[in-house]
C-alpha cells in the first residue's frame, strides 16, 4: 500500500486584487508563494462555471514527487468551486465548526475531510485558511491538503529545497582545519562578492526557475591552536519553498556537505565551527498551570512566579526527561521568573549543548528582574537586555499559537519529541518554549 500526499491551493479568479505586491486574503497566490515549487502542476475544469485554478505544489507517492492525477485534481476543484459558491451566499461564517460540518455533510463519497485551518475573510466572504482530509482510493487513504489563504500557505507549507555556498570551495574547506587564523583571514578575502554570485550561479545553473528567497549565515571558525583568536565565515543561500520553519534542515544541510567532502571527523568540525556544527538550544517549559492573580473586570490572568518544591518538575519531567536523561535534566535545568504576566519558567539546555553551556545562566549571567522604565535596566549586558526583550514577545507567542495559526513575524511553529513549540534565534542560542496548546491538549492546564 502506498503513502500518497496532495498539496495545493485553490485559486479563485473572481477573488483576485491583481497588486502585484500583495495578494488578495483569499483566493490568490503571491509571486513568492508561486516560487515554493520550481514548477507546480496547475490543473482547471473546461466548463464556464469553474472559477478555480488548481495549483498543485507537491504530490508525494512513497515520499517520491510524482504527478497528480487529474481526476483527484477535478475533485478538489469542485470543492473549491462549491465553497466558493456557498460564500458568496452568505451560507460560510466565521465559525470553524460549522463550516467543516458542512463541507462534511457536503463531500462524503471517496472522500474524508477531517480539518481546517483558521477561518479568514476579504471582509466580503469567508472562506477557511486550508482543507485537510483524504482520497479514498481503491481502499487507501491519499493525504491532502488544500489552501486557500496565501498567508497561512506561506507558513505551513511543510517543505523546502536550500542551494547554499560555503566560505570556500567545498573541496577546498579542509583548508581551515589546516591552516592558522591570519591565512583563513587573507583566504576568505578572495572570496569577494563577486566570487560568491559566480559560484551561486554556477550550482544554480540548471534551474531556470526563481528562487524564495536568499540569506546568509556567519559562524566562528575558530582557531583551535591560537585561542581564543577566530575568523567569521559566510554562508549564502537560496531556496525554494517555506525556509521559515526549517533552520534544523538547513545546518543539516550545511554539516553533511562539509563532511561529505572533508578528511576530518564531526568532532574535529564540531570544535572548529560549534555554531553550526553543534548550536546552543534551550527548552523552555512555562508554568501556565499556576495562575496568581484574575482581573475580574476582564477575566485577564497573570500567572504565579512561585514554585513548589513538591511539584517543580511535573511538567519538565512529562515534557523532557523522557527525552533526555534525569541527571542531564537535573544538572541543567533552572527556574527563571519573567515580568511578563509574572510567568515563572524551567530553561534545560539540549542533550549535547557544548561544554560550559548546559545552565542558561552562562549566556545570560547578569539577567535580572528589572522594569524598562527602571534607568538601572541600562547596567545589563545589551545582549541580556535583548534577549529580555524577545523572550516577551515569545513567551506571549507561546500562549496563544497553535498547530493552524500564523505565529508572529519572527517566530516560528516547530514540533519536537511530538510536541509543539515556538522558536526564535535570540543571538546564538535557539529558544524552543512549549506552548500552551500543547499543554491544553494534554490535560494538564485548564483555561
Amino acid at each position: 500500500m502506498s503513502a500518497v500526499m496532495y498539496l495545493s491551493f485553490g485559486s479563485i479568479s473572481p477573488l483576485y486584487n491583481n497588486n502585484p505586491e500583495n495578494a488578495a486574503p483569499l483566493g490568490e497566490l503571491s509571486n513568492k508563494s508561486r516560487s515554493y515549487q520550481k514548477d507546480p502542476g496547475t490543473f482547471t475544469r473546461t466548463d464556464a462555471a469553474t472559477v478555480t485554478e488548481l495549483v498543485n505544489f507537491l504530490t508525494l507517492t512513497d515520499e517520491v514527487e510524482t504527478k497528480m492525477p487529474a481526476s483527484i485534481a477535478l475533485v478538489q476543484i469542485g470543492i473549491s468551486d462549491w465553497l466558493y459558491a456557498q460564500a458568496k451566499l452568505g451560507n460560510i461564517t466565521s465559525s470553524r465548526p460549522l463550516t467543516l460540518a458542512l463541507l462534511q455533510a457536503t463531500f462524503s463519497n471517496n472522500i474524508d475531510i477531517t480539518d481546517i485551518g483558521e477561518m479568514v475573510t476579504d471582509n466580503a466572504i469567508w472562506m477557511p485558511s486550508f482543507i485537510h482530509g483524504a482520497h479514498l482510493v481503491n481502499g487507501e487513504r491519499q493525504d491532502f491538503y488544500l489552501w486557500f489563504a496565501d498567508a497561512y500557505f506561506q507558513d505551513q507549507f511543510p517543505r523546502v529545497k536550500f542551494t547554499a555556498v560555503h566560505p570556500l570551495p567545498l573541496g577546498e574547506m579542509d583548508f581551515l582545519m589546516e591552516a592558522n587564523y591570519q591565512q583563513i583571514g587573507a583566504r576568505l578575502l578572495l572570496e569577494t562578492p563577486k566570487v560568491i554570485e559566480d559560484r551561486l550561479k554556477t550550482l544554480n545553473s540548471q534551474s531556470a526557475w526563481p528562487y524564495t528567497d536568499r540569506d546568509v549565515l556567519e559562524f566562528q571558525i575558530m582557531d583551535l591552536v591560537n585561542t581564543p583568536s577566530f575568523n567569521v565565515g559566510s554562508w549564502t543561500y537560496i531556496w525554494w519553498g517555506n525556509g521559515k520553519d526549517a533552520e534544523d534542515q538547513l545546518f543539516d544541510q550545511l554539516q553533511q556537505e562539509i563532511l561529505d567532502n572533508s578528511q576530518f571527523p564531526r568532532s574535529r568540525w564540531e570544535e572548529k565551527i560549534p555554531d553550526l556544527f553543534n548550536p546552543l538550544e534551550f527548552y523552555v517549559i512555562p508554568n501556565f498551570d499556576r495562575y496568581g492573580l484574575l482581573n475580574k473586570t476582564n477575566g485577564a490572568k497573570q500567572y504565579s512566579p512561585i514554585t513548589d518544591r513538591e511539584t517543580m518538575m511535573v511538567l519538565v519531567d512529562r515534557y523532557l526527561t523522557p527525552n533526555m536523561t534525569s541527571d542531564h535534566v537535573i544538572k541543567s535545568m533552572q527556574e527563571v521568573p519573567f515580568l511578563y504576566k509574572s510567568l515563572n519558567c524551567a530553561f534545560v539546555a539540549k542533550l549535547n549543548n557544548r561544554a560550559g553551556m548546559e545552565k542558561i545562566t552562562a549566556l545570560f549571567p547578569d539577567y535580572s528582574l528589572i522594569p524598562t522604565e527602571d534607568s538601572d535596566l541600562d547596567l545589563m549586558n545589551p545582549v541580556t537586555m535583548n534577549f529580555i526583550f524577545q523572550m516577551e514577545g515569545l513567551l506571549a507567542a507561546a500562549e496563544t499559537v497553535t498547530p493552524i495559526s500564523l505565529p508572529p513575524q519572527g517566530i516560528t511553529r516547530v514540533v519536537r519529541f511530538g510536541q509543539t513549540y515556538v522558536a526564535r534565534r535570540i543571538g546564538k542560542v535557539k529558544i524552543l518554549i512549549l506552548t500552551k496548546y500543547q499543554m491544553l491538549q494534554d490535560g494538564v492546564v485548564s483555561e
